[in-house]
């Protein structure tokens, strides 16, 4: 009896303590397919690599506020992140977020160039302007990944993410 005790105990503390599991970013991935109904561990691979592009993302995007060059730095960005998330319908959505460019600097430029007491008109409007817009794109770029972000928060494995 108590040979069945044991070995029954060291069955149990091997399989508890796998020593061969699968990590990947500090995730168990074998603790992970284990636990659920995942039809493959590369799954869960892709929504830890989607995780990872979005912290990457979200680094990029806070170097585009210090790039002197912030419009072609977001661009570039969208650009990245339209691809990877939002590629459905990818044409649609890369014209939509180019319209909303433009039309955020053409509404800016009204703000501060084209009212009747803005002089002088020109060089200040112009920097006055794309500060303002450059700061709504950032912002809008920031809501894309942050809404990702809290789509996959529903995968509470992510929380192990190193």
């Amino acid at each position: 009896m108590k040979k069945i005790y044991i070995i029954s105990l060291l069955s149990f503390l091997i399989s508890a303590t796998n020593v061969n599991a699968e990590i990947y970013h500090g995730i168990d991935i074998d603790d992970v397919y284990a636990k659920s109904d995942w039809s493959s561990k590369e799954k869960i691979k892709d929504i830890i690599d989607d995780y990872t592009l979005i912290t990457q993302y979200q680094k990029e995007l806070s170097l585009c506020t210090e790039s002197s060059r912030q419009f072609d730095c977001a661009n570039t960005l969208a650009d990245k992140v339209m691809k990877t998330f939002y590629n459905h319908n990818l044409e649609r959505n890369m014209a939509s977020y180019n319209n909303y460019v433009k039309a955020t600097l053409s509404a800016y430029g009204v703000v501060y160039c084209l009212n009747k007491y803005a002089t002088p008109a020109g060089t200040v409007c112009e920097q006055e302007n794309m500060a303002k817009s450059k700061e709504i794109v950032l912002q809008y770029l920031n809501t894309l990944l942050l809404q990702i972000k809290q789509e996959l928060a529903v995968y509470g494995f992510l929380k192990n993410y190193k």
